[in-house]
């Protein structure tokens, strides 16, 4: 990392599908270009300025939501019976 870096540089998206059991069963990296197709999805369930990056939490992607994610960001798949989540994480190097 050099001093160049921004906090989304180093940030690493996954939208992840959860089985019954919660069991991780399905997960798709997201690119930030993704993630700024995607973010205003979230704006209603994450206070104004604290996570636009959708960094520090896992957002639950409800049923409602999921044709907007697909119109925004065509190529993800969701299974019927898992329940998805988007969420950040600082790469670890």
């Amino acid at each position: 990392m050099n001093e160049t870096d921004t906090t989304h540089d180093r940030l690493v998206w996954r939208l992840m599908g959860w089985d019954a059991d919660e069991r991780l069963a399905d997960v798709t990296e997201l690119s930030r270009e993704e993630i700024l197709r995607i973010r205003d999805l979230f704006d209603r369930r994450i206070p104004a300025g604290t996570d636009e990056w959708l960094a520090f939490a896992d957002y639950e992607v409800t049923s409602d939501l999921r044709p907007h994610m697909l119109a925004a960001v065509p190529r993800l798949k969701f299974e019927p019976e898992l329940d998805y989540f988007v969420g950040g994480a600082v790469r670890s190097h």
